[in-house]
C-alpha cells in the first residue's frame, strides 16, 4: 500500500511518496473505486384507479439501471450462513444424525446450493476488488481468529442492553414450540464439527460482528453507508435479527440484497415457486434498498479485481 504525504505550497504542489517493497499504486488505482453494475428497482407506482382494489396492477414493477457502485462506501454482508446439510451428521433427510442442527429443515437444500455453488464466486470477487466483506454471525465458530480479534479490539465496549423487557417470555417460547417441530439432540449422537467452506469463513481484511451496535461502529468508522446482504434467511434473520436490515435501516443505512445470494423461509403454499423469496425481494426493494443479481454483481467486481 502506498503512503503519501502531500505538501501544498502557494507556489505549487510537492508530493513525497513512500512505497513498500510490493510497489506503488498509481493515482488512477487509488481514485477508481467504483464499478458499473445493474441496480434493480421496483417502481411501486402508478396506481390504476380503474382497477379499484386491484390498483397495484398499474405499477411499473421491476426495472434496472446501470449505475456506479461506490466500493469505498459499500460492504458485502454475509449474515447467518449455516452449515446444516454440509456435514455428514447433518445430511438432509429423516436419518440425519443431528436433526437438531437442521432446525426448521425445509430451507436446507436451497441453502446448501447457495453456499456451495453461488456465494463462493461472489465473495472471492468482492475480496479481489477490495470491497469490504463483513460476517454478521453470532456463531462461536466465528468468534475466534485474527479477523474476530481485530474487529473486537476496534469496536470497543458494548453499550448497555435494553432494560425495558418483559421478565417472562414463556408465552413467546410456547408459541415457537407449537409452530416449529424442533428436534432435540439424539442421545449418543456425534459432536457437530463446523463445515462451512473456507472461502466463506473470515479471512484477510474481513470483519466479524455479532449484531447491530458493532456492525454500525465498524461501518461508520469506514464511511460505509450501503450494506449489500447475502445469507439466510432474507425474510427472517436478514430483516429482523440484530445487524439486519430493520436495525441498520433505522440507523440510516441503505440496505440492499443479492438475488441468488439469499434464501427465504418458505411455507406449504410457496414451496413449489419460492414465492416467499420473490415477496422478500420486492419488500427489500421497496422498504430497504435495491436488489443486485448475483451473476451481474460478481462479473462487475471481477472486472475491478482484474485491473
Amino acid at each position: 500500500m502506498v503512503r503519501a504525504v502531500v505538501l501544498l505550497f502557494a507556489a505549487g504542489v510537492v508530493m513525497q511518496g513512500f512505497a513498500d517493497t510490493e510497489g506503488a499504486q498509481t493515482m488512477a488505482d487509488q481514485v477508481d473505486r467504483s464499478v458499473e453494475v445493474p441496480w434493480h428497482i421496483y417502481r411501486h407506482y402508478p396506481a390504476d384507479f380503474a382497477a379499484g382494489a386491484a390498483a397495484a396492477r398499474g405499477f411499473i414493477g421491476w426495472q434496472s439501471e446501470v449505475r456506479e457502485l461506490d466500493l469505498e462506501h459499500t460492504a458485502l454482508v454475509l449474515m447467518h450462513l449455516p452449515d446444516a446439510g454440509l456435514t455428514p451428521d447433518t445430511q438432509f433427510g429423516p436419518g440425519a444424525q443431528r436433526p437438531d442442527v437442521l432446525g426448521t429443515v425445509e430451507w436446507v437444500p436451497r441453502t446448501v446450493d447457495m453456499i456451495e455453488n453461488r456465494l463462493p464466486g461472489l465473495v472471492q470477487a468482492a475480496r479481489a476488488a477490495g470491497l469490504q466483506v463483513v460476517h454478521v454471525q453470532p456463531n462461536r465458530n466465528y468468534q475466534t481468529g485474527e479477523c474476530w480479534e481485530r474487529s473486537v479490539a476496534e469496536v470497543g465496549e458494548q453499550p448497555p442492553g435494553d432494560p425495558e423487557k418483559l421478565p417472562d417470555a414463556s408465552l413467546q417460547a410456547a408459541h415457537k414450540r407449537e409452530v416449529f417441530d424442533l428436534a432435540a439432540r439424539p442421545e449418543g449422537s456425534p459432536e457437530h464439527v463446523w463445515g462451512m467452506p473456507a472461502v466463506l469463513m473470515p479471512q484477510g481484511d474481513d470483519l466479524v460482528v455479532g449484531g447491530t451496535w458493532d456492525l454500525h461502529r465498524l461501518m461508520a468508522k469506514r464511511g460505509i453507508t450501503h450494506l449489500v446482504y447475502c445469507g439466510w434467511a432474507i425474510n427472517w434473520c436478514l430483516w429482523f435479527s440484530p445487524g439486519g436490515m430493520c436495525d441498520m435501516g433505522r440507523k440510516g443505512y441503505l440496505c440492499s440484497a443479492v438475488r441468488g445470494g439469499c434464501v427465504a423461509i418458505e411455507n406449504k403454499a410457496s414451496a413449489d415457486t419460492e414465492g416467499n423469496l420473490e415477496y422478500a425481494m420486492w419488500k427489500t426493494a421497496v422498504m430497504f434498498g435495491y436488489v443486485f443479481h448475483l451473476d451481474e454483481l460478481t462479473a462487475g467486481l471481477a472486472k475491478v479485481g482484474g485491473r
